[in-house]
């Protein structure tokens, strides 16, 4: 295990980084120029292989593996099998830049301006990625090693869903065998601090259709023909009561209980409610049916929203029809342990009993919840990275209320995942003029150089928890 004496243990290291900054950027921002929407399939190839010869360059070997759709690029440095091994994840694709018209400078054109870089893919998830890569060249170069076993697995599909990251992965567990996986993606705290996030909620997408005609008619014939936007408004009625809870039978049978760490962790994440609704452009944030906290009703609360409804005619001025269908798009955000799968069927089965036999149910896809035990060691190991790195105290989330694809690492290679982000919370991900704070990069470079250092002061021990 490798040494430093106390106060000086990563200055030589933190010194290369500093010395390689103009360096960086410029190799950064041909990495940015490299389109790779996944979207439409534009520059995916091309940008796999440029990421190759990034990790190549930076002392890394590498390979490109081929799957049933985009390429997933992986590295590793074995150093020694006494030592712990860490997984880096993350995406090389990036989302489309329309609309063009409202981007204050080329979509991929990395442009400065007043300490952030433009450009469409720099915070999610290019430049994030991208300091885990330059922190092997900044220890290789100084120390003549790296301090820990490390794996990378970047993949070109984050933006539609990551339809082969689990196939890839199951097929390949001895390959990418580990202690615990982290990722750089997210974004820091809305008052700037550096936070840690220690979980993701999972999801159940589906569209409800209930047809009652052959055409739309004239709107005379509601005296005796059901209108099916009524009954499709009947229908939502039976799913939510008035005070939050979620009527489908069965649907919180399996949630996991909330420890008494994670509840504390939640109470310190700071708040400033009219702050958010100023952010968010609303008077005031509802109550959930167990707290009103902002932020424990973000990570522990699930839910059953309706992203969009539609049926009849919605267009300009009035025209009086009966409509032939009424269909609406649900998609429900779990915790741990929901299974998206036992909901689908739990939904199914409450439609029948509440009378809507008919309602015609479609899936769209589902992703497994995902939880790290906030007192895990490798934890420590992130907060330390981040203290040293950022030079100031994170941010300990249990979760967060957004969907990752954290549960392949959690649920199949079965290892703690712990996302680091470096992006402010500003960053715009997948609309115009997406950025990277510059203090966030120069800083994420830092902190992933420390990451393998607390590591190794752990040891395999981390595993055994």
């Amino acid at each position: 295990m490798i040494d430093y004496q106390k106060g000086t243990r990563m200055k030589e290291i933190f010194q290369y980084i500093q010395d390689k900054q103009q360096e960086y950027l410029e190799e950064l921002f041909t990495f940015l120029r490299c389109k790779s929407v996944s979207s439409y399939n534009d520059g995916i190839k091309e940008c796999a292989q440029l990421l190759s010869e990034i990790m190549e360059k930076s002392g890394i070997q590498t390979a490109i593996y081929p799957t049933q759709g985009n390429p997933v690029v992986y590295g590793e440095i074995i150093e020694d099998s006494a030592l712990p091994t860490m997984l880096i994840y993350g995406h090389y694709d990036v989302q489309p830049p329309e609309p063009l018209d409202e981007w204050n400078s080329p979509p991929f054109e990395p442009t400065i301006r007043e300490g952030k870089i433009y450009c469409r893919g720099v915070s999610d998830d290019k430049s994030q990625l991208y300091t885990h890569i330059k922190a092997v060249e900044a220890w290789k170069k100084t120390k003549g090693r790296y301090p820990v076993n490390v794996k990378f697995l970047f993949e070109g599909e984050e933006e539609i869903g990551s339809p082969n990251l689990l196939p890839f992965v199951e097929s390949h567990k001895e390959l990418l065998s580990c202690d615990v996986c982290f990722y750089s993606d997210s974004h820091f705290h809305e008052n700037g601090k550096p936070q840690i996030n220690l979980g993701v909620k999972g999801l159940c997408y589906v569209e409800i259709t209930i047809e009652n005609a052959k055409t739309d008619m004239h709107s005379m014939m509601a005296t005796s023909i059901q209108n099916p936007a009524w009954r499709l408004v009947q229908l939502l009625n039976t799913m939510y009561d008035s005070e939050g809870h979620i009527c489908i039978e069965g649907f919180y049978d399996d949630v996991r209980p909330i420890s008494n760490l994670e509840i504390e962790a939640v109470n310190k994440i700071p708040v400033n409610e009219k702050e958010l609704c100023e952010v968010y452009g609303v008077r005031e944030f509802i109550h959930g049916p167990h707290s009103k906290n902002f932020y424990y009703n973000l990570i522990f609360e699930p839910t059953c929203n309706i992203s969009g409804l539609t049926s009849g005619y919605t267009g300009p001025g009035s025209k009086t029809v009966l409509p032939r269908q009424a269909s609406v798009k649900i998609d429900m955000r779990l915790v741990p342990d929901q299974d998206p799968e036992k909901i689908l069927k739990a939904l199914r089965l409450h439609l029948n009993r509440h009378g809507f036999e008919d309602a015609k149910m479609t899936h769209y896809g589902m992703v497994m919840p995902s939880r790290t035990r906030i007192d895990h060691l490798y934890v420590s190991a992130a907060v330390n990275a981040v203290k040293l790195g950022f030079e100031e105290e994170p941010i300990l989330f249990p979760g967060i209320g957004g969907v990752a694809p954290d549960f392949v690492f959690t649920g199949h290679i079965n290892v703690p995942t712990i996302v680091i982000p470096y992006a402010a919370a500003d960053q715009k991900n997948h609309a115009p003029n997406e950025s990277m704070v510059m203090d966030g990069f120069i800083k994420g470079l830092r902190t992933s150089a420390a990451l393998p250092y607390y590591l190794a002061q752990i040891g395999r021990k981390g595993k055994q928890e």
